[in-house]
């Protein structure tokens, strides 16, 4: 292979590295932007699982605080039933001990105050239904209090478990909608992977719509070119091809009417030189021109166009030598 198609394929294969390279890195961030999505989710998972423990540790407080301000309230009220039934105690043996003074004090007026006994044994009677009103009274509005109490308790414990139910139901739903906002988004991104794997470039067989650019290429396959013009800029050009074939296509067609051979650019102000097989003299022929590689018959466009001069050492016709000049003058004198 020439080294001109060896620059040309290293020049391919760097863009197809350098497109190659820009599909790795893309692809390379858009899975460091899925790792990051997952880390940032897991974070959030935490978060979430955090602020649910959090939420359940702070519902356990107020339920155990709850408990704690039922119990004390159950304690005082128990203490004020022992209050007043030590009242009462007390009550009934004060009564006792009046009831024994009032009793020594009647024996020792029995004489004298039988009336007044009878009185004061109405009074006492008197006293006593006041007394036991009063503290069946107390009784009820204890009892009253206690009911009124346990309804309370009863009734905050249907909140607090109503709570728990209503704070349980909310925490199952967060969790529910992150999973599935968790979900949709790792559907969205392996879409995206997956529409990334189709768009990208296809290193072993692919095809190029635009202009491709690079440094080096190196073919280890065959290079066909179709396009109209093939600009090569080397300095220094070397091809291995023993025969190159110019006009290639040629053969598809009955008669060929091209020129064929090759036109040297000699600058801007020198007409150019070509070497050609011109097809309307069928004879090589070196011209001075100004036509270029476009032209198909270098006579026909350039109306201008000059024979040149060929020196060489020696001219054979066939297997002739035709000699030298001075062979020529020799032989005539």
């Amino acid at each position: 292979m020439s080294n001109i198609l060896q620059q040309i394929g290293a020049a391919v294969k760097g863009k197809v590295d350098g497109v190659q390279a820009n599909v790795d890195a893309e692809e390379t961030a858009r899975i460091a932007a899925i790792t990051a999505e997952a880390t940032s989710r897991g974070s959030a998972d935490t978060t979430l699982q955090s602020n649910i423990d959090s939420e359940a540790s702070t519902a356990r407080a107020a339920e155990s605080a709850n408990a704690t301000a039922i119990s004390s309230e159950a304690s005082t009220a128990r203490a004020a039933e022992a209050a007043n039934a030590s009242d009462i105690a007390d009550e009934e043996t004060r009564a006792t001990a009046a009831e024994g003074v009032l009793t020594t004090n009647l024996a020792s007026e029995a004489s004298t105050a039988r009336a007044a006994e009878a009185a004061n044994a109405t009074a006492i009677s008197d006293e006593e239904t006041a007394r036991i009103s009063a503290v069946s009274g107390e009784a009820s509005t204890r009892a009253a209090a206690d009911t009124a109490l346990q309804s309370e308790i009863d009734a905050e414990e249907v909140r607090a478990a109503a709570a728990e139910g209503v704070l349980t139901t909310n925490l199952a739903t967060e969790v529910s909608d992150r999973q599935t906002a968790v979900s949709a988004e790792a559907t969205t991104r392996a879409a995206a992977v997956t529409n990334l794997d189709t768009v990208k470039a296809n290193l072993a067989g692919a095809a190029f719509t635009g202009a491709v650019s690079g440094t080096d290429l190196t073919l280890s396959g065959n290079l066909t070119v179709t396009g109209t013009t093939t600009s090569i800029e080397t300095v220094n050009s070397q091809v291995k091809d023993s025969i190159m074939l110019l006009n290639d296509g040629a053969a598809s067609g009955s008669n060929n009417a091209n020129d064929v051979g090759l036109i040297m650019e000699r600058g801007s102000s020198e007409d150019n030189v070509a070497l050609v097989f011109d097809e309307g003299e069928d004879k090589f022929v070196c011209y001075k021109t100004s036509a270029t590689s476009s032209s198909t018959d270098i006579s026909g466009d350039d109306s201008s166009a000059t024979l040149m001069d060929i020196k060489v050492s020696d001219v054979y016709v066939g297997s002739d030598n035709l000699g030298s000049y001075t062979d020529f003058s020799t032989a005539l004198g």
